[in-house]
């Protein structure tokens, strides 16, 4: 593998540890986010090959020792074009592991190939983690990513998940786009990252409603009364803040359900996996165009 040598970081340089703890998240985490992360890490490797092999490609033209540098490129160039057929190679279906050695160096595993992530780069070691951590960032929510996990400085092989019951996570592929998921079976995709924020704080909102449907439901459910899931309406209070759920003929229930109702197709394709978790049982569901369903949304406006 070349080492970058030249160059130094520029910008803001970004501490090796986040870039770790974020990896030490991602690690066992389901597979779309170790997918994505081991994707953008291999991605931004491959481009700051390339930006290498350029910035030698101008030193032949000023340099005694032209060869040398020429050499330099073509070896350069080599690799970033093997880290970015890897990358481009990446499917739903490619095995990955992230791995924190003892060092708390950075390692994937993509189909049973290592790539080196820590220690790639020399003197620009700093840009490429803060590369790798700003793209990440754009896809999943950081700081609240790193704030559900207890993570120990002093070891790397034990981590407390302290994951709340209605957290939302993000997923990005070239084949799917940006997709916002639940552990339990929800999935809603999104067309384009354009927006993503007002995606990313829409889809918090409906996940949350959901989840507290789920538990008023689930009382109800428990207290024998019926549920007319092909009828349920969302309807908003006269005068008043809140909603009424009606779930059939005789029975009412009031939440403050704004997305939902606000929603009303996204809201009548969700009722499947609502009536799955009330009784109990588990649905994968996939929601497509999700950022349509979501427009009237006021967080998503």
């Amino acid at each position: 593998m070349p080492a970058l040598a030249r160059g130094v970081a520029s910008g803001l340089p970004v501490k090796q540890p986040l870039l770790i703890q974020i990896a030490m998240v991602v690690e066992d985490s389901p597979l779309p986010m170790r997918r994505d992360f081991a994707w953008l890490a291999i991605t931004e490797m491959a481009k700051m090959y390339s930006e290498e092999a350029d910035r030698a490609r101008d030193e032949t033209r000023h340099t005694t020792r032209a060869r040398d540098a020429g050499q330099w490129a073509v070896s350069v160039d080599k690799y970033a074009e093997k880290m970015k057929a890897r990358s481009n190679s990446m499917t739903p279906a490619s095995a990955v592991e992230v791995i924190i050695g003892p060092d708390k160096s950075i390692n994937l595993y993509v189909d049973g190939e290592l790539v080196i992530v820590t220690g790639a780069f020399g003197g620009q070691q700093q840009t490429y983690e803060q590369r790798v951590i700003e793209q990440f960032c754009v896809l999943y929510l950081c700081e609240r990513l790193l704030a559900d996990f207890d993570l120990s400085e002093s070891s790397t092989s034990v981590i407390t998940k302290k994951r709340t019951a209605n957290a939302a996570y993000w997923s990005f592929s070239q084949y799917a786009g940006p997709v916002c998921m639940t552990d339990n079976g929800l999935e809603f995709q999104f067309r384009d990252t354009s927006g993503i924020k007002q995606k990313r704080s829409a889809c918090r909102q409906i996940v949350s409603e959901l989840y507290d449907l789920v538990e008023v439901l689930a009382r109800k459910h428990s207290q024998g009364i019926a549920v007319d899931w092909s009828g349920l309406v969302i309807k908003p209070i006269a005068a008043g803040e809140g909603h009424q759920l009606m779930l059939n003929s005789s029975d009412n229930i009031y939440l403050s359900l704004p997305g939902l109702a606000a929603s009303k197709d996204l809201f009548r394709l969700v009722r499947p996996w609502l009536a799955a978790r009330v009784k109990g049982e588990d649905l994968h569901l996939v929601v497509l165009n999700a950022g349509d369903l979501m427009q009237g949304i006021e967080s998503y406006q």
